[in-house]
């Protein structure tokens, strides 16, 4: 297959939807010799921060001089953006090699009797492979959803990462917060260290479980925490604190290239685990943990970009949580301005709370649909924000596309634009200010 018949194959096996469990994508890894078996793994999962976490452990262990491969979800504009190897995106030639090599397996798979596997199986097997096919150090692995049946609980880690636990995808994942802790709690394994930055009802599940499986777990505010954080340029000076380390090491003076006080706690987060793999793994040290954190890289996580002036804000939240963080960040770096609001969310989501937590009086909201089935039509999210009684004005918009060309008419010096509310659009907004700052 060519990379464009790769991904009409996926894209068809993406009708088969989310089916939890690991039957499948076992018997796919049988077939190719069990590649995840290949390297060291880290696992990461979560409510929210799983991509930033992901991406400054990455950056860290590059800056050590290893070879780091990387499997995250969803991509933003093409598939190959979801594995990455030292330090770029697989091409379309590799990650046509890949779904061919995958492809025939799964079929031997269907010929024995097992179930068709799904577009998320496909490609976590593709990513296995390939990591094994580059012969990576490290794989950092983000989980798709969940944990426990999730497609790439298939690995026993050298650290596992949670987060943190709040509520989301409560269709596959609970009701409940100690059901969906519990769920991302999946990925501990027997004796594997777990570091999370979850707290008080999740917490609690979390370290019944680890204590189950004889697992240490290290959580934020007991084995490590953010002592002090500052402004500084584009993103922030955070001092981590950690038990357990060298008396010269307990505090360690960090630039994290993400704002908000959420990403300080990730980057504490990432800290830990990477503390953890230091002690396995002489390569490691804490120059790189400095010189990798800053140069980080995430997209669609408070992405700034500049167009006339005007600073243009890109960010994934798409539920409560991640809300509020952004919220947060938001009032932090530009307290002053009026949002122009690029906006969307699905249907699976809490968008009333979303909504109540970025739209304010005064701000003016582009809606639009994101380019999925799941998306909330905009005529249902601005009667959602009238329901609310938030005085916005409100614009209905057919894309992405032209919410952006409205936003940018309707913004001046004095707002900021924010695109929110699924990852969905970011996309088509990153295709959108390329093509302006190329101007």
């Amino acid at each position: 297959m060519n990379y464009e018949e790769s991904i009409a194959y996926l894209e068809a096996a993406a009708s088969f939807g989310i089916k939890p469990g690991l039957e499948r994508i076992q018997a796919i890894l049988a077939q190719l010799d069990h590649p995840e078996t290949a390297y060291k793994v880290i696992h990461v999962t979560g409510t929210n921060g799983k991509g930033s976490v992901v991406a400054m452990i990455t950056s860290v262990l590059e800056n050590a001089t290893l070879k780091i491969g990387r499997y995250v979800s969803p991509h933003l504009i093409d598939y190959t953006e979801r594995i990455y190897v030292g330090g770029h995106d697989i091409s379309k030639e590799d990650f046509a090699k890949a779904a061919t090599v995958v492809r025939k397996a799964a079929e031997d798979c269907i010929a024995e009797g097992v179930e068709a596997p799904t577009e998320f199986e496909l490609l976590t097997a593709m990513a296995f492979w390939y990591f094994r096919e580059q012969k990576v150090d490290y794989a950092v692995m983000e989980v798709g959803m969940g944990g426990l049946y999730d497609s790439t609980n298939v690995i026993v880690p050298v650290v596992s990462v949670i987060t943190n636990v709040a509520m989301d995808h409560e269709k596959y994942l609970g009701h409940t917060l100690e059901e969906i802790a519990h769920q991302k709690a999946g990925i501990i394994k027997e004796g594997v260290p777990v570091v999370t930055a979850a707290q008080h009802v999740p917490l609690k599940q979390l370290k019944k479980e680890a204590h189950e499986k004889k697992a240490r777990i290290y959580f934020y505010g007991r084995d490590f925490e953010i002592d002090s954080r500052s402004k500084y340029g584009p993103g922030q000076v955070v001092v981590v604190k950690r038990k357990d380390m060298p008396k010269e090491l307990e505090k360690s003076l960090l630039f994290v290239p993400f704002v908000g006080a959420h990403q300080a706690v990730n980057a504490a987060v990432a800290t830990m685990a990477l503390s953890l793999i230091m002690k396995q793994d002489d390569r490691v040290n804490e120059n790189d943990l400095r010189e990798g954190l800053a140069r980080a890289r995430w997209k669609g996580r408070f992405e700034i970009h500049t167009i006339g002036g005007v600073p243009y804000v890109m960010d994934g939240a798409h539920n409560p949580a991640g809300a509020e963080a952004l919220k947060e960040a938001l009032e932090e770096q530009y307290p002053d301005k009026r949002r122009v609001i690029v906006f969307t969310s699905l249907e699976d989501k809490d968008t009333e709370t979303v909504i109540q937590l970025l739209i304010r009086k005064g701000d003016v909201c582009f809606l639009c649909p994101a380019p999925t089935p799941r998306t909330r039509k905009p005529e249902d999210i601005a009667k959602m924000i009238d329901e609310q009684k938030i005085a916005a004005e409100i614009h209905l918009e057919d894309s992405a596309t032209d919410a952006l060309e409205d936003a940018s008419k309707a913004a001046g010096e004095k707002d900021v634009v924010l695109i929110a509310g699924s990852l969905y659009i970011l996309g088509d907004a990153m295709k959108w200010m390329a093509g302006k700052e190329g101007k």
